[in-house]
Formats: structure tokens, C-alpha cells, sequence
């Protein structure tokens, strides 16, 4: 290994304990390294990387208790481009825990070094890892601005120009065909490798490439493999997992991604995939705690986003929607109100506010503890008022509050609203966790035969109004509210409609009227955002004067 030269090498330093930093920065030093900063916290670390690029870091993985890590610092200079493309991570920690020795892997450092190590240790890592990034920092660069194709045709360059990171750059290579969706390709790799010896990360690469083709028993069967291997391969479990619940064998995909949280907790995007495969399983409370997971997960990460926030309290109800019992219903109500009331004094909350408002947002939890406390008519007035203001407030739906909205919207009935806001969900599939996608998704199937219903009898009702044919109209309205009694559409619908019928009704019966003086009422006393207003305007004194 030749000679690194540190001497024009910018170094940082991040250790939150005074005699380590500086243990740290002497080893540095007499390593010929002149130009060296320390931080004692990663958020300070941070700011000194927005103003110098620096070509290594060696950080400790624990920064102190409520303080951004060693992990969330790494993710997040990487996601910001604040470092180099040829700048090396090398993480230390005095901490040899397995799920913290996983975790570290997962967030892929240069290099991983746990206390104590000596100063030829550190040299021989620092060294090893600048040696390749300098050497592929071209391919480096082009992964980061997402150059895909041209990464591949740069990865094959450097497998015939530096044989040295052969296995490395065929790791690579393999991930970019994932990018690019030519499995087939990547398969080619593979095969040509497992064909020679049982290489570890190829066997799991397999894995994963079968499953991205679908192919869900090799996909096991190969995952299998590499954890008889390895017992803690992270990905293997997760792969099996997948695999499960893509073969509708859902009870497995939950003992299988359970047994990879296990080994490594610290994965936001594993907490995710669990809460999908437990509301599979419809396991509401593992789902909720891995909301909450995320959520704190999250606070001081690069993924820092109110939607964890809202994500967890939508957990909290989802949980207390299919409660065992009415003191654990009640129970999990409460925590929801109470989570809410801590968010604020989340600051995440307060620095987004042309994209959320809490106390909106609040209204709409209210909204839905109304609703799972029984309380229809008054949810629907609650969940009515929170779309008001959203209106007078925003200029645009905020994706951040679609997901409860929708949600109660489905329960109460409210078909059309709902599918306005299930297209602006995944118009804005960017901005939202898969979470919220998963919602979207699965709230309309489940209620797919009473929405089916209910359009096809509004629908055909609009159509006989409009020709004239009153009484089949009516009929088809009735048919409409009955699947949704809630729906104020269908209520102005039915009540314009019986307007007609009891104009055209020399003697009309008393039940019409009866009817329509209820419907009038209803209506009357909701909150009504503009269409609906303007509709119950145009026919409110007509109403009046017909129901007396």
C-alpha cells in the first residue's frame, strides 16, 4: 500500500469527548496532516463542511445523548453534497454492539474502526480508502449526479484499468443495473461469479436481483442461502421478507423483516417496510411503534419531515380503530390528542409553514377521534371545518394533511373529496413517505363496493335530474345516501331534487316535505366549503318557502 501524503489533506475531526478529539487530531498530525478541524458535535460539524470541503472525516458514532450521530451525520453530508466525491468516512466508536456494528455497515463509511486502534490502524484505513476514492472518484461523481447509464460505461472502464477494485466496482456495477432495471444484466455478473466460489455479497445480490425479476422462491431460497452463511445478513432477511409478502404469505414476511430489525434497528427505511408488512398482518400496535420509530428516527436526520410526525399519530388512531377493548381504544385516543399537543414543540413542525399548519392538522385528528368515538355527524362537521380552513388557507392541497383527511373522507363517505385527494397524493409522490402511498392505495379498494355504489346511483341520478325525470332521480339520490348518508353532495342533491317533485305536486305528500325539511336542516347546519355553499344558496329560499 503506498504512502499516503497528508500534508495537503483538509481533515475533520468529530468527537464529542475533549481527550479523544484531541488523541484523535495528535494521530492525525503525526501523520504529516497540518490542516485539521475539530467539532465537538456533529450540527457544528455540519456548518464547518457547508464552508471548507474537506477530504477525510474520522467521526465517532455517538455524539452525545439528543444529539445528532455519527450515522445521520454521514447520510446527511452525502445527501447535501457536502463532501467530495473523493472525500472518505471513517467511523470509530468505542461501541462493538452488533446492531451498531450493522447499522454503520448499512450507512456504508469508507471505513469502520471501534476504540482502541492504533495509529498504523488508522493510517492503513484512512489510506486504503482514499487510495480507491481518488482512483474512482470520475465514477463517484457521476453516481451521485445520478448519470446512470454513463456510470455503468465508467464502472466497465475501471474494471479493466484498475483490477485492484475489481470486486468492489462489480458490486457497483451490479446496484447501477438495479438503477437502470437491466436485472438480466446484472444476473450475467453474478452468475459468472457464484459459478467460480459462493462469494457472500454476490449470494445475496442474486437474491435480491430474483426478486426484483419477481422470481420469489429463488429469491428465497438464495437468501436463505447467504444467511446459513452469514446468520446476521441484514438484507437477507429483508429480501425474504419482500419475497413473503409479494407471495401473499404475510405471517413470514413479518417473522422475517422482525428478525432483521432485530439485528439492525436503526433503519428508517426498515421501520417503513415493517409497518406495511404488520398492518398486512394487521398487527396495529408493531405498525404504531414503528411509526414512532421513524419519527424519532428521523428528528435529528437528513430525513427530518413533518409527514413522520403526522405518520405517527395516524399510526396511534389506526391502532385504536381495531383495539381489543374499549379501555385500550380510549387509551390509544388520548396518546393521539397528547402527540399532537408535543409536536409543538417539535421545531420540525414550525419550519415548514407555507406546507402544514398544526392546528388544521389537529382538527382533522379531532375529527377522526369523533368519528371512532361513534360520533358521526359531529366528526363530519369537524373534518368539514379542517377542509375550510385548508381552503381558505392554502392555495394548494398540503400533502402533509392528505393522508388523515383522506382517510376519514373513505370512513364518512366522502367519495369525491376522496378522490381528489388520493390524485394529489400521488401527484406529489416525491413529497410523501410510502406510508401515505400505501393509504392512497389501499382505503379505496377496501371501500371499493360502497364508492362503486355510490357513484353509479349519484351519477345516474345527476343524468335523470337533468332530463327532467324527477321521481327516478330521486330514487337513485336515495339509493346514493343510503350507502353515504353523510355526504353533503348527495344531501344537496337529493334536497334540489325533491324541491322539483313537491313543485310539481299539486298536493304533496307529507312525508316529502318532512324529508326535505330534515335534509334542509342538515345541511344548514354543517360547514360548507364554496361549491357546496354556492349550490345551498341557490336553492335555500326555494327550500325555505316549500318546507315552511
Amino acid at each position: 500500500m503506498s504512502t499516503l501524503d497528508y500534508s495537503d489533506k483538509r481533515c475533520l475531526v468529530v468527537e464529542d469527548r475533549r481527550p479523544f478529539l484531541m488523541l484523535l487530531r495528535g494521530l492525525l498530525t503525526s501523520l504529516g496532516a497540518t490542516k485539521i478541524t475539530t467539532e465537538l458535535s456533529a450540527e457544528t460539524a455540519l456548518r464547518a463542511c457547508k464552508l471548507v470541503k474537506f477530504d477525510i472525516v474520522v467521526c465517532d458514532l455517538h455524539l452525545g445523548t439528543n444529539r445528532k450521530n455519527g450515522f445521520e451525520f454521514l447520510e446527511e453530508i452525502r445527501k447535501l453534497h457536502l463532501v467530495k466525491p473523493s472525500a472518505v468516512f471513517i467511523m470509530i466508536s468505542g461501541d462493538s454492539a452488533r446492531s451498531m456494528v450493522l447499522g454503520s455497515i448499512e450507512k456504508q463509511p469508507d471505513d469502520y474502526l471501534v476504540k482502541p486502534f492504533s495509529q498504523a490502524q488508522l493510517n492503513a484505513r484512512i489510506t486504503r480508502a482514499t487510495n480507491r476514492r481518488v482512483a474512482l472518484s470520475a465514477l463517484y461523481s457521476q453516481i451521485d449526479h445520478q448519470k446512470y447509464e454513463l456510470s455503468i460505461d465508467t464502472c466497465k472502464h475501471f474494471i479493466e484499468t484498475e483490477p485492484r477494485y475489481a470486486n468492489h466496482l462489480l458490486q457497483i456495477l451490479v446496484e447501477l443495473y438495479w438503477k437502470t432495471e437491466e436485472f438480466d444484466q446484472a444476473e450475467k455478473i453474478l452468475d459468472n461469479i457464484l459459478e467460480h466460489r459462493q462469494v457472500q455479497w454476490a449470494l445475496c445480490s442474486m437474491a435480491k436481483t430474483k426478486l426484483f425479476k419477481k422470481q420469489y422462491e429463488q429469491a428465497i431460497e438464495l437468501a436463505k442461502q447467504a444467511i446459513d452463511n452469514s446468520a446476521n445478513n441484514v438484507e437477507a432477511y429483508d429480501i425474504i421478507a419482500n419475497a413473503y409478502l409479494q407471495y401473499d404469505k404475510k405471517p413470514e414476511a413479518l417473522k422475517f423483516i422482525l428478525e432483521a430489525l432485530a439485528l439492525s434497528p436503526l433503519s428508517i427505511e426498515r421501520h417503513f417496510r415493517v409497518c406495511e408488512i404488520a398492518r398486512e398482518n394487521e398487527d396495529f400496535e408493531l405498525a404504531m411503534n414503528s411509526a414512532k420509530s421513524i419519527y424519532e428516527l428521523s428528528q435529528r436526520s437528513v430525513h427530518k419531515n413533518v409527514n413522520h410526525m403526522c405518520g405517527y399519530v395516524r399510526s396511534i388512531l389506526d391502532a385504536a380503530e381495531y383495539a381489543d377493548s374499549k379501555n385500550l381504544k380510549n387509551k390509544f385516543m388520548q396518546e393521539a390528542m397528547f402527540a399532537v399537543q408535543r409536536a409543538r414543540t417539535d421545531d420540525t413542525v414550525h419550519s415548514q409553514p407555507d406546507d402544514f399548519d398544526l392546528d388544521i392538522f389537529e382538527s382533522v385528528i379531532h375529527a377522526r377521534v369523533l368519528n371512532l368515538e361513534g360520533k358521526t355527524t359531529e366528526s363530519k362537521k369537524a373534518l368539514e371545518e379542517s377542509q375550510i380552513e385548508i381552503e381558505r388557507n392554502f392555495t394548494e392541497y398540503p400533502v402533509a394533511m392528505a393522508a388523515d383527511s383522506l382517510k376519514l373522507m373513505i370512513d364518512l363517505g366522502d367519495y369525491e373529496e376522496a378522490s381528489k385527494i388520493t390524485k394529489i397524493i400521488k401527484q406529489n409522490e416525491g413529497k410523501v413517505d410510502s406510508s401515505i402511498m400505501y393509504l392512497a392505495e389501499s382505503e379505496l379498494t377496501k371501500n371499493k363496493q360502497d364508492r362503486d355504489n355510490y357513484i353509479k346511483h349519484n351519477k345516474t341520478g345527476i343524468h335523470l335530474y337533468s332530463t327532467g325525470n324527477f321521481a327516478k332521480a330521486y330514487n337513485e339520490f336515495t339509493a346514493a345516501k343510503k350507502v353515504s348518508p353523510l355526504n353533503i353532495g348527495v344531501n344537496l342533491n337529493l334536497l334540489q331534487c325533491l324541491i322539483q317533485l313537491i313543485k310539481k305536486t299539486s298536493k304533496p305528500e307529507g312525508k316529502l316535505i318532512m324529508e326535505a325539511r330534515d335534509l334542509y336542516r342538515y345541511v344548514n347546519n354543517m360547514p360548507l366549503k364554496a361549491i357546496h355553499k354556492a349550490k345551498f344558496a341557490s336553492m335555500s329560499e326555494e327550500a325555505k318557502e316549500i318546507i315552511g
